[in-house]
């Protein structure tokens, strides 16, 4: 039987509460020692809580110098548009200052086509008998150059020659798609990449009579495109002119060149027999994810209103045409899409002079760091000013000052020893560290700069001083003179006119960028704040095993404490009983004396 249920069994020899005794007794002797190893953990875990404070507030003041550190911090600039209503405007850091005109006389379009004017009666009106069939699709316009002959004349002979003329071809390119061919008096030119009509006639240009396309192409040329054929003999092409190119015959009186011709790649989009029907067309269309798009239309014809219209993607290159073909090769009866709505056309403008075009109506590389978004054509010339954005620097300096008091303020709180704040108040009373830091971050905001410029020396030269406080204090009206007058100087004095610095850097690196430097020095695995954290850590590991040798000894006490007084109730009852036994003897004796 355990002590504890031979206490509870003879506790009524002695008539005391044993158990309760032996508890109490232990209890007594463990409570102050308790106390204190509980009184260590606190403040133990205190002092971690006031570490990670200061860390925490540390890193975020370190973050507000970060944002002010780099010379691109500084670029922004705000754009101004005098028809707003034509011409989006989106800068980035990249961009300049300075004033730019923009003239739009064209918006980039898609081409708009629609299905024949005969309409369908039913958007599941069965098409084709019901039967399958394709739908073939080529990008881009037919890049078939035409050609204007001019016959010359043929010597004559005899006793008074006369001299012919040559014959002439003149030839006007188109822009190519890439996979595109275009053959020209022999001579057949793939599309390597989109080209303008310009960089066509361009790579037919000064082509002389019987030249074969391996005495032309090179590897510059194939970035554009390649020749195979040869250049028919009897023909000359001269220069290019934006496209144009004129053939003169070598001969004169020559007759003309074969007229020219050209192939585009082209893909098939199938309409299955169970989907022949206008809304079959136009979900395959859609499917099919080609650059095109497909709605059905009903126009409200009484007899057969619907109709479908294909919309293309913006730029002139962008054209399209689209044609049925039934399993013999020919068309499909009233699918066919040749009635033009719209022509795909480039964006035109010129910005700053500069004649431009544009497939899209979003301009990326006319003035660099910047987008132009086309609404509508500008009324004349637009002006665009870009000014520097000072707004964006006023505010990250006003976060600096939030972010040093709100450090500062933490600094206070863990240090002062009559602090109530609740888990850091107090935490770090007369630490030495809470005031190598403090010191740390007053000199990060008072020292001169690495790197001074135009007068300016230190941050006090931008409005930022300290308080008798201790609070970092911002003068807008400073501030704001010297971002007017000495914009380049203010960021020379931050930045050192650096870029992402390595914090571990030995050159200069400004204001903003040795303040980050001392930070991240502060905030390293190897600074006091860590290693000091981390031996407090270790304490409360080592008070922890305290606590539990305390509970281990305590534990064996009250282990020995219910031993003894398990024995003594044995004592008290084995006396109590021979009490009781003599109380009878004596008793008995005595009333054979008294004869009761």
């Amino acid at each position: 039987m355990a002590s504890t249920d031979i206490i509870s069994t003879l506790g009524a020899g002695s008539g005391v509460d044993v158990k309760s005794l032996a508890n109490s007794l232990v209890e007594a002797e463990k409570a102050p020692r308790k106390a204190a190893i509980e009184a260590k953990i606190k403040k133990t875990e205190g002092g971690v809580s006031g570490y990670a404070a200061i860390k925490f507030v540390l890193n975020d003041l370190k973050t507000a110098f970060s944002n002010i550190k780099d010379q691109s911090a500084f670029n922004a600039v705000v754009p101004r548009v005098s028809q707003a209503t034509a011409i989006g405007v989106t800068a980035t850091a990249s961009a300049s200052t300075g004033s730019h005109s923009v003239t739009v006389s064209n918006l980039a379009k898609p081409q708009r086509s629609v299905s024949n004017a005969a309409g369908f009666a039913s958007s599941l009106t069965e098409l084709n008998s019901s039967n399958a069939f394709n739908l073939i699709l080529k990008k881009g316009v037919d890049p078939t150059p035409t050609k204007v002959f001019t016959a010359g004349t043929a010597d004559v002979g005899g006793a008074q020659p006369v001299t012919g003329t040559a014959s002439t071809s003149a030839l006007t390119f188109k822009a190519m798609n890439k996979g595109d061919t275009v053959t020209v008096n022999g001579l057949t030119l793939t599309a390597n990449k989109v080209l303008t009509a310009t960089e066509v006639g361009e790579m037919y240009a000064g082509t002389t009579s019987g030249k074969t396309a391996d005495q032309i192409n090179n590897n510059t040329l194939a970035l554009f495109g390649t020749f195979s054929g040869t250049f028919t003999a009897g023909y000359t092409a001269g220069t290019n002119n934006n496209g144009a190119v004129t053939l003169t015959s070598t001969s004169n009186g020559a007759a003309d060149i074969a007229t020219p011709t050209a192939t585009q790649p082209e893909s098939s989009i199938a309409i299955s027999k169970d989907a022949s029907t206008p809304a079959g067309i136009v979900a395959a269309i859609n499917a099919a994810n080609q650059g095109i798009s497909a709605q059905l239309v009903n126009t409200g014809n009484a007899s057969a209103p619907f109709r479908i219209m294909l919309t293309g993607t913006t730029g002139a290159s962008n054209a399209f045409s689209l044609s049925s073909r039934a399993t013999d090769g020919n068309p499909v009866a009233n699918v066919d899409f040749a009635t033009s709505l719209q022509s795909a056309e480039d964006a035109v403008l010129s910005v700053n002079g500069m004649a431009m075009t544009s497939s899209t109506n979003r301009i990326t590389d006319a003035i660099a760091g910047t987008t132009l978004d086309l609404f509508t054509t500008t009324t004349g010339a637009a002006s665009l000013d870009f000014s520097r954005d000072t707004s964006t620097v006023k505010t990250k300096l006003q976060a600096l000052v939030t972010a040093f008091n709100d450090a500062n303020s933490m600094l206070n709180v863990v240090s002062d020893p009559k602090s109530t704040v609740e888990t850091y108040g107090a935490t770090l009373a007369g630490n030495s560290i809470v005031n190598s830091v403090r010191n740390q971050m007053r000199s990060m905001i008072t020292s001169d700069s690495s790197s001074p410029s135009g007068g300016l020396t230190a941050l006090r030269d931008l409005g930022l001083s300290i308080s008798k406080t201790g609070e970092l204090e911002l003068d807008s009206t400073k501030l704001d003179n010297a971002l007017q007058y000495k914009f380049d100087n203010v960021v020379t004095l931050l930045t050192s006119n650096r870029e992402k610095q390595s914090s571990y850097s030995v050159l200069p690196s400004g204001s903003a960028g040795e303040a980050v430097k001392k930070l991240t020095a502060l905030l390293d695995t190897s600074s006091a704040l860590t290693t000091q954290s981390a031996n407090l850590t270790t304490k409360i590991a080592s008070h922890n095993k305290e606590m539990a040798a305390l509970d281990t000894r305590m534990a064996a006490i009250l282990a020995r404490y219910k031993k003894q007084f398990a024995t003594m109730e044995s004592m008290v009852g084995q006396s109590k009983s021979l009490q009781t036994n003599l109380k009878s003897t004596f008793d008995g004796m005595m009333s054979v004396y008294t004869n009761k």
